[in-house]
């Protein structure tokens, strides 16, 4: 049930909306598969009365509910579902419970964070639950009308779920969090790096160690009230939002890209540089927010700052990136300028 990429849920809002229409596509297959289903079982009339009543709670916009209707007496359901699919059936605004939980279990994001109220932890809990509880009636539930191609989403959401509420994770759970191979899940077993129990689970201490030494693990985000979680987007990074935050990466310690951590003077003493890159290719900017931008750009984000003995050294960007002032950064930078003033 595995997706095939080196780490099974995307971070970006790209990655994110091709795994989502892959989906949807997986809704049109399955909703044929019911129907032939139920036509073989009850016969075409009953099945065409029952994917009428089904499909028009679906139809967008409701105004065009008897206009709809009319179409699907004259087409029939197998020529409804080839001509409207996508269309009056709205299969990504059905399907948007698995893209939540893809963002759940790839981040530990609470979707459909309410933006009339400050955050809540309670609300974001309760949010969570709800998303797990539907998550384990997916399980049993979806490869009636979807293919399993994708159930690996609700085997994420329950694997962060039993993380953040202290329960023991399953070994499948705990690879597809930290995107490792099952070979290396087997190796980690076989040396006692990581001890299952009688029903090859971890316990969640454990498993939240083992994680944290997992670069591409993302601890989840619902817990940081000024996360406000939004799966990342590389092109609005740079460009603060209405409160005026913009997103930077943070390195494997939770150090973020901010100036006091990687602007220094540049050689000869005029002026600042910034370095990103990995080593051998990297790049020197004069501009923090170039040097930022630049990061958005690369598959995975590094970047030269000084540790805390005052050595400089390459660091790549580990979890979510993290909302920071833009205010406070130009604060910053203004410090740098004037130490090399």
């Amino acid at each position: 049930m595995a997706f095939d990429l080196d780490h099974p849920f995307p971070r970006d809002n790209d990655g994110l909306a091709v795994l989502h229409e892959a989906i949807a596509s997986d809704l049109e297959s399955g909703l044929l598969r019911l129907g032939e289903a139920l036509a073989l079982t009850f016969g075409e009339t009953a099945t065409q009365g029952a994917l009428r009543a089904l499909l028009s709670e679906a139809w967008k916009p409701a105004a065009r509910k008897q206009e709809l209707l009319a179409l699907f007496d004259r087409l029939g359901w197998r020529g409804f579902l080839a001509d409207q699919f996508g269309e009056a059936i709205d299969s990504i605004e059905l399907t948007q419970p698995w893209r939540d939980g893809a963002e759940y279990a790839g981040q530990g994001l609470a979707a459909h964070e309410p933006r009339d109220r400050p955050p809540s932890l309670e609300d974001r809990e309760a949010r969570v639950k709800a998303l797990a509880a539907r998550g384990a009636t997916a399980l049993r539930c979806a490869p009636a009308l979807f293919s399993d191609t994708h159930l690996f989403i609700w085997e994420g959401v329950a694997a962060r779920a039993a993380l953040d509420f202290g329960k023991p994770v399953s070994l499948e759970g705990l690879r597809l969090l930290s995107g490792v191979t099952p070979a290396a899940i087997r190796n980690a077993t076989s040396t006692g790096e990581l001890r299952p129990d009688e029903a090859g689970e971890i316990t969640a201490e454990a498993a939240r160690a083992w994680l944290a030494r997992r670069r591409e693990f993302c601890p989840s985000r619902w817990t940081n009230l000024a996360d406000r979680q939004w799966p990342f987007d590389p092109a609005a990074a740079v460009e603060p939002d209405d409160e005026g935050m913009i997103r930077v990466p943070q390195d494997a310690e939770g150090t973020p890209f901010l100036p006091q951590h990687v602007v220094r003077s540049a050689r000869g003493g005029t002026g600042l540089s910034v370095t990103i890159g990995a080593k051998g290719a990297e790049e020197q900017h004069q501009d923090f927010y170039e040097a930022l931008r630049g990061l958005t750009k690369m598959e995975v984000a590094r970047w030269r700052r000084r540790n805390s003995v005052g050595n400089w050294g390459i660091v790549r960007a580990r979890g979510a990136w993290v909302a920071v002032s833009k205010a406070e950064i130009d604060r910053q930078l203004a410090e740098k300028r004037a130490e090399t003033a």
